[in-house]
């Protein structure tokens, strides 16, 4: 990219690991659309340690230029003053809108602000209902996905492939290294099972117990797999518990290795077991199938790892409903098939 180009696109997307793979598609598409225009991320910073930036995620596949940061949680004068300032002297010439909004006057308030920031066209923002929420399948009455969502929101201005190459984190060879040089201990077994036991959110926390039961009962059948259990630095005593009970070899990632390490690390992996949760995305964006826990803090299918191949286990009354046995099963099942995560097409 030139450094010094006159035109920039500033690309609104918020949240972190899962909320940035899933909008892949749509980077990849504004690339194609703006080839030659500096694109700049506007994203939220870090607000928790378990959690990982956008940035983690972009820095390397060419797809963002810079990044800068929008004030979530602090509406200060003095912030919102600084922002406008930072994107006068970029002066885009569009701005693509990616943030999720459940109603419509945040995206007003946000599209008055970007106006007097001097953007001129702003495209993508879902001001009405249809483009805020996810559709619904009369055939089925399942939502849509919301890699789906996101595509139907950009339609008017650029055109958004969910084929798998539009999931395409473009790892580097270092990144790649770093994951071979990480899996070195196991590499004697022939199959590597990963999990992600870890959770941001308490709605999403299947439980020490339980993940220590699962893995307790998979290990006596399982000698020669190795498994592999990624996450956050603070979730590395977790992981090391929950690690204790397996028979076969582990090795345990947390804290370790970059997401997009990570991501490399999972590329190697026959099956990840995990919760709702940034490493499910990162997992199904590099083809590796997941056995998958929802319970009731996401509506069903909206953000189930994209693909065809996973298993998900969604129960509506709450993750602890979900059984160690249930699980145990589908992991049994998953582990038996061979086929790769197909990423066009239906999820499921």
């Amino acid at each position: 990219m030139n450094e010094s180009s006159p035109d920039s696109v500033l690309i609104f997307r918020l949240g972190s690991i899962g909320d940035t793979v899933v909008a892949l598609p749509c980077f990849h598409a504004i690339a194609r659309q703006y080839p030659r225009h500096r694109r700049i991320l506007l994203t939220n910073a870090l607000t928790s340690m378990r959690a990982s930036s956008a940035e983690t995620i972009l820095d390397g596949t060419g797809l963002v230029d810079q990044v800068i940061y929008y004030p979530v949680g602090d509406f200060s004068l003095r912030r919102i003053r600084a922002l406008r300032a930072e994107i006068r002297r970029i002066r885009p010439t569009a701005m693509i809108y990616l943030a999720a909004r459940d109603t419509s006057g945040p995206v007003f308030r946000d599209l008055a602000f970007f106006k007097a920031a001097g953007i001129p066209c702003i495209e993508g923002a879902p001001w009405n209902r249809r483009l805020r929420e996810s559709a619904i399948d009369p055939a089925t009455g399942e939502l849509e996905h919301e890699a789906n969502r996101l595509a139907r929101t950009l339609e008017k201005s650029c055109r958004v492939s969910l084929a798998p190459e539009n999931w395409e984190l473009r790892l580097t060879a270092r990144e790649i290294a770093m994951a071979a040089t990480a899996l070195a201990p196991v590499r004697t077994s022939s199959t590597l099972l990963a999990m992600a036991p870890g959770a941001k959110v308490a709605g999403k926390d299947w439980g020490r117990q339980n993940w220590a039961s699962l893995v307790k009962s998979l290990a006596p059948s399982h000698h020669d797999v190795a498994l592999v259990l990624v996450g956050a630095r603070d979730e590395h005593a977790l992981c090391a518990d929950i690690a204790s009970q397996w028979h076969g070899p582990a090795l345990n990632l947390c804290g370790s290795l970059t997401p997009r390490e990570t991501a490399a690390v999972l590329r190697q992996c026959k099956l990840m077991i995990c919760h709702d949760s940034g490493p499910m995305h990162l997992a199904a964006s590099q083809g590796t199938r997941c056995v998958a826990l929802f319970g009731n803090y996401n509506k069903p299918r909206k953000w189930y790892p994209f693909g065809v191949g996973h298993r998900v286990i969604h129960e509506p009354r709450g993750l602890g409903y979900i059984t160690v046995r249930r699980v145990a099963d589908e992991v049994l099942r998953a582990l038996d098939v061979d086929r790769p995560v197909l990423l066009a097409g239906a999820v499921g």
